[in-house]
Formats: C-alpha cells, structure tokens, sequence
C-alpha cells in the first residue's frame, strides 16, 4: 500500500514510499508502502545498448507479523526490532487567528508533520536507515542545491521533505533508490524519480532522525471568494517552511504524544476508530485569507471535496468545540453572510405558503466557492440524492450555533445573532405547518427550491427512504425536539423568555406527537406515513445536543425511545447478521460509522443498561474490521456496506470525529 505526499487530493496520496533499514550492506529491510518502481531508465536508451549495472543490492518488504504498528490520535507507530518508523501529525488547542503575533502565526500555521527515524544498532558492523519516495512525475528537485543546510528533496515548490544536512547522513537520487547506477560529482541521477535520504549508523550507535514533510503554495487558491492559502503569509516558500519544522520538531512531536493521550480509558478499538478518524479529519482542513479580508475556515467533505457541508459541520461541532471553537462560530457567519436564504413552502396536495430562512447545503466544491445563496450539491425536481436540504441545514444552523453560544458561553455572539435566531424559531415553525393551529411537531412542507414535484431530502441522501426523506420522518423530529431544547436554552440565556417559551412548546409539541406513534411491541416506524416498517437507531441522535448541554429532556420519550433502541439493536434488524455492526436502518446496509459513532455515545450515557452485549465490544470490533478491512486504502470511511465492510462511498473522510464524544 502506497502513501506520500499531497495537497488538495480527493484521497490518500499515491506513490512509492520507502522505509526501511539494513546492516553491513546486506538486503534492505523495508516496509510494505511500495509497489514496483513507477518509471525505468530503459525509456531513455536505444535497443542496442546495454545498461551498467547495479551492485546486485536487493530490498526485501517486511510481511505481516515481522512488524508492528500502533495507531494513535496524532501518530502512526511502526516498529521492526532495533528499528522504528513514526508519522507524527501534531494537533492541540489554537486559539483565534485574529489574536496571533507573527510568531504565534507561524507556529500555528505550519504546513508540515513529521517523519522520525529512529535505530539501535547493537551489532558490530555499521547500518543505514532510509526514508525515500518514488514518483511517476517530473523528478524531484534537490533541496541542498539552494538549501546547503537542508538534505532532502522537493517536489516543484510545492511538496517536500528534509533533515538538517549532517556527515552521516547522505541523499540519493536514482531511479532506483536501492541500488543506484547512474550519479553526477554530487552523487545524485537529476532524472531519477526516486530520492532517498540514507542515515549511517556506526556500531553501537543508537539514532533518532526527525524529517520534516512540508506543503506550500503561494498565489490564490479559491475562486468565487478569492483567498489564498493562510500560513502563505508567514512563510516565503517551502524552505522556509521546511526550517522552521525542523526547529520547532521537539516541540511539535510533543505535542503530537500529548495528543496521543486523549482516550486512554477507551477500549483498544474505540481508541483505534478515534484516531482513525482524527487522522482523515485534519487532512480535509483549510484556513483560508480572503483577499482584504479576514480567515474562512474550510472542511473538505473527503473524496468530494464540497466545503463547509453543514449536514458535516454539526458533527464536527463536538471535536471543534474542544480545539478550535472558533471555527464553528466563524463557519456559522459565513452561512448567514453568504450562503442564507428564503423561500416559499409547498405540501403534497400543492398548497403554497410562505417560508422562511435557511441555509445551503454546502459553500461549493473543490476549491471553488458558490454563488451567494447556491450549493454544489442541491438540484430542483428531486427525491432523493441531489434534492435540496433545506430544513436539515436550518436545523444544523439551530443546533450548532445554540451548543456553540452555550458550551463557550459567548453570550454576546448569540446575542448579535438575535435576529436570524429568531429568523429560524420563525422558520421551523412554519415547515411544521403555516396554520398555528395544524402544527403537531413533524415537519410537512416542502421547500419550493425542490420545484414542484420535488421533496426534501436529510443528511441521510444515499439510503432509502427510512432516513432519506424529511417529511414526517422520526430522525428529523426527534432532530427538531434537540434543537428546539437547545434554542430554548440560548434565548433564556440571553434574556428572551417569550421566545424560550414559545421553543419549549414547540419541543412539547414534538413529544407528544412522536409518543402517540408508538406501536404495540414499543417500536416507531422510521416515517409516519405510507405503511412504513422501517426501524431506525437514529431515532435517539436527535437527543445527543440537549444531553451534550446537560439540559433536561421529557424523561417518557427518552424512555420509549430506549425501549426502541433496545428492540431494534437485534441481529437481523439493525445489528448486521453477518458482521456484527449497527445498521442504521433496518431496510438498508449502507450504514455510516461517523453516524453510529454519535447514537452510541447517546446510548451509552442514557441507555447502557438497555444495550445488549453484542451491540457493545463485539460490535466495535466490528467497526474497526471494517475500518481495517475494504476501507484501509482510502484512510477513514463512512458509508460502508454493514455485511462486507466495503465502502460504499465517502472515502477519506472528515465526519468520523464524532467518536471525540467518547473521550
């Protein structure tokens, strides 16, 4: 399995990585991130000629069980004996952009992890540690050629890696980095696509080599709101970038073992699915510059690349909150400022009313912002992938500006948004229904934006119609009855009683209806319309934000949706019959672990007594297997099939932090 170096990627990079240790120039020990050399120096010779050749130095791949590998939050550990290979990616608490100096902006904003090599030789002939990578591109630039202190390599000015420039340690440009043929005075091939750092290790000697693994671009990187790139403005290229790594490595790496440390009473594969899901959420990170302007923060929706997608953005909420709330609030704005907007309303007879505010799916995609009031994503004339999420998005909103104002206490941000909360109470009112006295706490009304014959859809958009469709659906009411405790509690906060009153009946109102729709054997149908018999377990995420709060909840509907959760947590309904994990829904095997990971953290803080044992640690390693099994190439997935454990689709992916609720 192939990794490296990559920005701006719809998945995991894709070339030769090459690690890996020898002694007395012997065989190369490597690890398995490589397949066979992507280019050969044949193509640059006639038939005629006969090549020299190389000095016979073979490189064998380490099997499976002549390593091991840990992973944790911020590292990624491989050890072969005297030998060891660690991928540091540090991450910790940053406070706002707008508060740093220039040094504290260069310290939060560098673009770079780290690689450290670390070897015991204990034998009495000398050995040689390498770190390389192969590409099938344009060869790599040298970095000593500008850079005498830096050995390493780049690729353009973009990617690059480097150690401090060092007698024992030796740089080696070839086309195979193993066993060099061609070399100029300088002892590299500049055709070679494979570069290699080689460290010399004497006999006795014991070594720990940190490289540093840098990103920079320069210029704007976005359209539509033009901004480049953050750290672009502390640092002048990638040298600079790479220096500064390499100066700050001892404390960068510390704080990547602090990291490490979040979850340590978490079950072995609970702290494996949280770092996994760490390691895919910060690569589909931006910070952003507008141009004359202030810092956008950016989340890549994984493989599609969509920004700021708001059905993502509230299950980041938890994990953002406790390192960088300021990302919420400042995404939040960005919403009401730019990607806001109203409508008009329809039901299924063709009655039209009037609607109210809400917000876009997305902020557009790959780099390339939306038009103001657009996403990339929504289509008119829908019903299922690709319709509009207008009332999912409106919930978000509530929800996620609601936990942010209460969680960090900043009253007077919730209070400068007072009109577009009261905006948004006004909003779900009238999508429950526009006459007052119709309401009952379900959603009933379409947006217009779906065009006549259209419905709206929820987050849920690849699965059927248990959890795909909003209209009386019991995910979006239960949804509705979190955010509306939630908005409650933010206008009492801030002094607005008549309009904390008027969210606590709407709550009510949503009990009570949702209570009324039990079945005999306790169950709820996923949708209470059309004979549905679809049982859901996000029935109970709705009520992960007011217990986030510590708020309190109608103690009869947590316990008839405990009731619910226990009947359908059953093999063959929603625990998968073959591989042990949740299903979401009964009806469907796409299944979506970031999901999963949020309804368990509700079941167990309300429900633990209620789960049964397989639905606990046999259903975790369940989710790891999958995580480890089909999913491994593309790093974190999160629509997985529950029986196989193949990725169905969002591959390297950021929503898995959901799991930080755990910690």
């Amino acid at each position: 399995m192939r990794g490296g170096l990559g920005t701006a990627l719809s998945g995991p990079a894709d070339q030769n990585v090459y690690v890996g240790f020898r002694n007395g120039g012997g065989d190369w020990q490597a690890l398995p991130f490589f397949e066979a050399s992507q280019s050969a120096d044949s193509g640059y010779t006639g038939e005629d000629q006969e090549l020299p050749k190389g000095q016979g130095v073979q490189r064998r791949t380490l099997r499976e069980g002549e390593f091991d590998r840990v992973l944790g939050n911020a590292s990624d550990r491989w050890t072969a004996g005297p030998f060891s290979f660690v991928v540091y990616s540090p991450f910790g608490k940053v406070s706002p952009p707008t508060e740093w100096s220039p040094t504290e902006a260069r310290n939060a904003l560098l673009p770079a992890v780290y690689a450290l090599l670390e070897y015991r030789n204990e034998t009495v002939e000398p050995a040689q540690l390498m770190f390389g990578l192969g590409t099938s591109g344009d060869p790599q630039r040298p970095l000593n050629d500008q850079a005498p202190d830096l050995a390493g390599f780049a690729m353009g000015n973009r990617l690059g890696y480097a150690t401090a420039a060092a007698p024992n340690v030796r740089m080696v440009q070839a086309f195979n980095v193993f066993d060099p043929v061609y070399f100029d005075e300088s002892g590299l091939h500049r055709l070679g696509p494979e570069s290699a750092l080689i460290v010399d290790v004497a006999p006795g000697q014991s070594v720990s080599v940190p490289i540093a693994l840098g990103f920079f671009e320069d210029g704007e990187a976005t359209s539509g709101i033009r901004a480049r790139y953050a750290y672009a403005e502390s640092f002048c290229c990638l040298e600079d970038v790479l220096r500064e790594a390499l100066e700050r490595a001892p404390e960068k790496i510390a704080l990547a073992v602090a990291a490490d440390s979040y979850g340590e009473g978490l079950t072995s594969d609970q702290r494996f699915l949280l770092a996994h899901s760490v390691h895919s959420y910060y690569p589909s990170t931006e910070l952003l510059k507008e141009k004359g302007g202030g810092y956008v923060w950016v989340v890549n929706e994984g493989e599609y690349r969509m920004m700021n997608t708001f059905d993502l953005t509230v299950d980041h909420l938890f994990f953002e909150l406790e390192f960088h709330p300021w990302a919420v609030r400042d995404v939040l704005d960005l919403f009401v400022d730019r990607y806001s907007y109203h409508d008009t309303l329809h039901d299924p007879a063709g009655n039209s009313a009037p609607g109210g505010l809400s917000f876009t799916h997305d902020m557009g995609v790959a780099n390339q912002f939306s038009p103001m009031t657009r996403s990339s994503y929504e289509c008119v004339g829908l019903t299922g992938c690709f319709s509009q999420m207008t009332i999912e998005e409106l919930l978000n909103w509530v929800v996620c500006a609601s936990v942010y104002g209460l969680k960090t206490d900043d009253l007077p941000w919730l209070r400068s948004k007072l009109a577009t909360l009261e905006a948004c109470m006004q909003s779900l009112l009238a999508r429950e229904h526009p006459d007052p006295e119709k309401r009952n706490g379900l959603f009933q009304w379409d947006s217009d934006r779906c065009g006549p014959h259209g419905a709206e859809i929820t987050t849920y958009d690849s699965l059927d119609v248990s959890l795909g469709q909003t209209r009386n659906n019991l995910y979006m009411a239960v949804k509705a009855y979190g955010a509306w405790l939630s908005l409650g509690e933010a206008f009492h906060r801030i002094g607005r009683e008549a309009e904390a009153k008027l969210c606590i009946e709407a709550a009510n109102r949503v009990s009570r209806t949702v209570l009324s729709k039990a079945e005999p054997d306790g169950l709820f149908a996923a949708v209470f319309e059309g004979g549905n018999a679809s049982r859901i377990i996000p029935a109970i995420e709705g009520l992960a934000y007011p217990l986030y709060l510590g708020l309190p909840m109608d103690s009869e509907l947590v316990s008839a949706l405990g009731r619910h959760l226990a009947g359908v947590l059953k093999s063959g309904v929603c625990l998968d019959s073959v591989s042990g994990g949740w299903k979401l829904s009964s009806t469907s095997k796409n299944t979506w672990y970031s999901k999963i990971a949020l309804c368990q953290w509700v079941a167990s803080r309300l429900y633990g007594d209620l789960l049964p044992e397989v639905a606990k640690a046999p259903a975790d390693a369940a989710h790891r297997a999958w995580m480890e099994g089909p999913c491994g190439p593309w790093a974190y997935c999160d629509q997985i099939a529950s029986d196989t454990g193949v990725p169905m689709g969002s591959k390297y992916y950021p929503r898995g932090v959901t799991a930080w609720l755990w910690v």
